[in-house]
This record gives structure tokens, sequence and C-alpha cells, in this order.
């Protein structure tokens, strides 16, 4: 808001008349007198006011809490952490517990690309087709691996869903397990029993028993596979989903895709790894 100024009434104009040389009565003098005590009086107020007003200007409060620059105080609380360029090289690699959730031939391929995912995450949908096309483009030289990223307090049920996958992939074998994350990740089912059952049917479309399955979403070492992939994801800096590496197998170049890039951005990042 603009200050606005105040303009000071006009002070109260005394005149003698030279031609009336009858004394003024007593009324007329208590006027005027009052008159010059109201003025003494406003000058010491404005004399008063702009003592104070120095006052605070000069020695301000110490109750004051305000940043000398608030504009500054919030960017900086608000600054979100940086993208890590590059991930450690124990990470963005392909390990034994990586081999059941793979597409694509991990022995032929140049470049690797781990996807930290989440299936009921809407990014992560539009984006798992462009890591189909790009793994069948590539013919053999690319491989993807999928890692567990749920986040469930966007989605609440990505979590079963992960157990789930970890399962279809420890129980049949990276195949079973990418026909189970094609059928999953085009739909999202609530936290609930019913949302169990179609997982469960999911499992035993792709031949999986039904017992078996549901005993491994249940078993703690499951858990643990999905919790130690959070982990991970969190420790490497992953803010979201899809959070991609995109790595060469020989030279561990690396390319970090933080998101759901077009495929033509994808392609760049191989080819500049190969």
């Amino acid at each position: 808001m603009e200050s606005q100024e105040t303009t000071p009434k006009d002070t109260p104009e005394i005149t003698t008349s030279t031609e009336n040389s009858t004394p003024p009565s007593s009324a007329t003098v208590g006027e005027v007198n009052k008159q010059s005590t109201n003025i003494a009086a406003a000058i010491v107020t404005s004399v008063a006011m702009i003592a104070i007003a120095l006052v605070i200007i000069l020695h301000p409060s110490s109750t004051n809490t305000t940043p000398t620059n608030p504009a500054a105080a919030q960017a900086t609380d608000q600054t979100a952490p940086a993208t890590p360029t590059s991930i450690p090289a124990d990470i963005a690699t392909l390990r034994p517990s990586d081999t059941n959730y793979v597409r694509g031939d991990v022995n032929t391929a140049q470049v690797l690309i781990f996807e930290y995912s989440d299936s009921d995450c809407p990014f992560c949908v539009r984006f798992h087709p462009t890591l189909q096309q790009v793994v069948n483009d590539y013919k053999g030289k690319v491989a993807w691996v999928y890692r567990f990223f749920p986040l469930t307090s966007l989605h609440p049920n990505a979590y079963n869903e992960a157990l789930a996958l970890s399962c279809a992939g420890q129980l049949g074998g990276s195949k079973v397990f990418n026909n189970y994350l094609d059928s999953a990740i085009n739909i999202t089912v609530n936290p609930d029993p019913k949302s169990d059952e179609i997982l469960t049917t999911f499992a035993t479309q792709n031949g999986l028993d039904a017992t078996k399955f549901k005993a491994c979403m249940a078993a703690p070492a499951t858990a643990t596979v999905i919790q130690t992939s959070i982990d991970e994801a969190n420790k490497i800096g992953a803010q979201g989903t899809p959070f991609s590496v995109i790595v060469n197998k020989t030279t561990g170049k690396q390319v970090i895709i933080p998101g759901a890039y077009p495929i033509s951005d994808i392609k760049k990042a191989v080819d500049s790894v190969m």
C-alpha cells in the first residue's frame, strides 16, 4: 500500500484592526488565548511525534522478527535439493538381486537403464512404453532394470503393488515379471482386500501358484527387498518417479534422467554413453 501524505490544517489567522480602537471584549481575548494555547500544544505534539519516529527508525524494537530480506529468506527455505549428476558405481551396476527384474538381454547389452519406479505413478505409466520401445529399437544393445520406489504418500497401494511385482519376479523370473508389470502398471487399485485379489489374479494369469504368491507377498524377505530399494533411491537423491540412470556397462559413463522424458531424449542419452 502507498503511504498517504496528510496536509496539516491551516493555522487560524489573528488579525488586528488599526481602525478599531475599542479594546476587545473578554470573550474575544479568551478566544485568542485559547487559539494561542492550541497552536502551542499542536507544535509540542508535532515535535514529540517526530522524536518518537526518530527513535523507532534509529533503534528498531528487539521484538521485530521480520527478516531484513524476506524474499531471500523464503527462497532459501523453499530451495529444492539439486538433482544428482551421477550415482555410485556399486549402485549403477547389475547385481544378482536385479536379475528377476530385467527387460532385454544383459549379456549382449552395452547400456543398462536402471529405473526407480512406482507402478501407480501416472508419469511412470507414461514412461513405461518409452522404455519398452527403447529396448526394442536397440535390438539387444540396451537392457532395462526395474527397481522399486513406491511413493506411498501419493499412491496408497503402490507398496502392495511393489510386493506383488517383486513376487512375480521371484517366482517366475524376468519374463513373468515383465508380463505382470505390463498389466499392473495400467491399473490403479485401492488398498483393500479386493485389490489383493486383483494382484493375485494377475499372478495366476501368468502361471503362478496363488498360495505361493500370497505367501511371498506376506514374507518379511519381500518387504526387505522393497525397503532396500526405497532406501537406495533416497540415498542417491531420487526426488520422484520415474528416476532413471543410463549407464555404459564397460566404461561406467552415466546420464541421469529425472522424469518421464520423451523417447528422442532417451535415445540421445543412450547414444551419449555408448
